[in-house]
């Protein structure tokens, strides 16, 4: 099969994937490409946004490639896509939704918006359990009340598909503003959810 068609072919049984499972990331890192994940975050109508840090790595990681899918009420999602160097192999995916982006860093939040976030993380964590059984997990989401309170709404959950891999997913909402000296501690509203190749 000459290139240009294998391409198109594998970009079809991707955006096939997608359809059938609605599957709006990539949680097999190490049977999806870079290219893959680029091609299905164009497909999703994601955008290539500038990466205005410089990533420092040790472990030969390149500049990860950063996209930006629209969301309503809850912060856009930002994915940073992490590969070598050497060889653009995958070594991890973060997918990211958090005020901070947008300029709302320290701000506090509605009830709507945080029930709207923890109703993300709550979709998300069922999606994947579907797919990889019940997580190790701690936190508790069920008191709104809670995001007015010292440390906030949180909870953290891990998923290993296989003794190669590491799925982390955590949310924080939090409205408590608190300053002691050179120490403030100011509302914080984000979901993050990790894809990694363990060494």
């Amino acid at each position: 099969m000459k290139k240009p068609l294998k391409n198109l072919f594998t970009l079809g049984l991707l955006l096939i994937g997608i359809t059938v499972f609605g599957q709006e990331y990539g949680f097999d890192i190490h049977n999806t490409s870079l290219n893959e994940y680029i091609q299905m975050e164009k497909s999703l109508g994601s955008e290539r946004i500038t990466t205005n840090s410089n990533h420092v790595s040790f472990s030969g990681n390149s500049q990860p490639i950063k996209f930006q899918r629209t969301e309503k009420v809850i912060p856009d999602l930002i994915t940073y896509l992490y590969f070598k160097e050497k060889d653009s192999t995958m070594s991890k995916v973060l997918y990211e939704w958090d005020v901070r982006h947008f300029g709302e860093e320290g701000e506090k939040q509605s009830k709507r918006f945080q029930k709207k976030l923890i109703r993300k993380f709550e979709k998300l964590e069922k999606q994947i359990t579907n797919l990889y059984g019940k997580p190790e997990s701690n936190g508790n989401l069920s008191e709104i009340k809670l995001a007015n309170q010292k440390g906030g709404l949180n909870r953290n959950c891990k998923w290993y598909p296989d003794d190669k891999t590491e799925i982390e997913m955590y949310v924080v909402a939090s409205n408590y503003y608190e300053k002691k000296g050179m120490i403030t501690i100011k509302p914080t509203h984000r979901i993050r959810l990790y894809i990694r190749k363990l060494n």
